[in-house]
């Protein structure tokens, strides 16, 4: 496929051909999880709050007037605000096994960061460090956890080729639910510990009050979470937005908050893995989706969760107390999710530096099963 034949088309605003594109390349890939249309258009309006920080360009390739490439260049206010001014971003990369379209894809991205006065581009990013990021480099076979991104070896090389390099990698675990599962003495005596600490104590989500418990989560995430690589705080909007979705899908058991002398301390978040519901809709709820969606949601059809937060304050982190809390709420929220139906559950992601998840990823036999890479090229 020759250079000319290749058109790029630039847009300020998501178009059809844009969203639709994953869905056609991806149909009859087996580990392809589509996700659904509706949340996909919601994620690029101004209904989600990280778009009031963003400036973005999407780029389409175009062969005989269909759409074969795709990808977006953007700013981010609020990492500009952590981090400095010097990088851009890149995300929402998929395109045919053909280099020509991924390099003249790369080529538009990094020519519209260099106008925008941008040192570096990094990626791939759906926003934030807080939605969807990294490039799939190890786990193909596996299909991705609600909110993870899918990834093809072809993407590698094309970013790999295109002057990325690694900047972090990011790892998903899977936690075995069974009845079978390894039950290691040191989660037995930490949880023991806790059970007799007079000042250590848990709870359930109050449903009653769940926007009152999810902001008690934010406030946890963010001072755990806060000497993270590429770390981005949770605004009040964009926790309570995220909750507010999740909220359909949420089980009372799976959200488990910890106090250290009534103090909020740790917390864990596990919900269903809506994509084995989604699977084989396309993206569609309508005409008739949501039936069989609802079916396998309700019906305990899914058999995989996901803990995509959890967070322990940075002053308990390094103490006992700390230590003996965050595994009796991620017991209690494994113990839910066995209730569910679950007979796994994902944690992720974890850097590859953040010694004390990891830590506790191995405390319950939790199986690295997929590493995910942030990447980043001078300009």
């Amino acid at each position: 496929m020759s250079d000319a034949s290749i058109q790029i088309v630039a847009a300020q605003t998501v178009g059809p051909e844009f969203l639709d594109l994953p869905y056609r390349l991806y149909r009859d890939e087996p580990a392809w999880r589509a996700p659904l249309r509706m949340e996909r258009k919601d994620h690029f309006s101004a209904k989600n709050p990280a778009m009031g920080g963003i400036k973005a360009c999407y780029f389409l390739a175009l062969k005989d007037g269909q759409s074969v490439g795709r990808i977006a260049a953007f700013t981010h206010a609020e990492h500009d605000a952590v981090h400095g001014q010097d990088t851009a971003f890149f995300g929402y990369f998929d395109a045919i096994d053909d280099p020509v379209v991924a390099d003249r894809l790369f080529d538009a991205a990094k020519n519209w960061a260099r106008e925008q006065g941008r040192a570096r581009l990094r990626g791939p990013a759906m926003w934030s460090v807080n939605e969807e990021v990294g490039l799939l480099i190890k786990g193909f076979d596996y299909p991705p956890a609600v909110m993870m991104p899918f990834g093809k070896p072809h993407q590698v090389a094309s970013i790999e080729r295109n002057g990325f390099e690694k900047a972090v990698d990011l790892y998903a675990f899977m936690a075995d639910l069974t009845d079978g599962a390894p039950k290691a003495r040191l989660v037995q005596s930490l949880r023991k510990k806790a059970e007799a600490d007079d000042g250590l104590t848990w709870r359930s989500l109050n449903t009653s009050d769940f926007l009152g418990d999810v902001r008690m989560a934010r406030e946890i995430f963010n001072d755990a979470w806060s000497d993270n690589w590429g770390f981005i705080p949770f605004s009040d909007t964009q926790i309570t937005h995220m909750a507010k979705d999740m909220k359909p899908i949420m089980f009372a058991d799976g959200f488990q908050i910890g106090f250290v002398d009534g103090e909020p301390a740790a917390f864990v978040w596990m919900i269903p893995d809506i994509n084995e519901a989604a699977h084989s809709l396309n993206g569609r709820l309508l005409p008739f989706g949501w039936a069989k969606f609802l079916w396998r949601l309700k019906g305990k059809k899914v058999t995989q969760g996901r803990i995509p937060l959890m967070g322990l304050k940075k002053k308990f982190q390094k103490g006992r107390r700390g230590v003996a809390l965050t595994t009796e709420i991620c017991s209690r929220a494994f113990d839910a999710g066995k209730a569910q139906g679950f007979s796994g559950c994902e944690l992720s992601w974890v850097l590859e530096n953040n010694d004390s998840m990891i830590g506790i990823c191995d405390l319950v036999h939790a199986r690295h099963y997929k590493t995910y890479r942030m990447v980043e090229a001078v300009l």
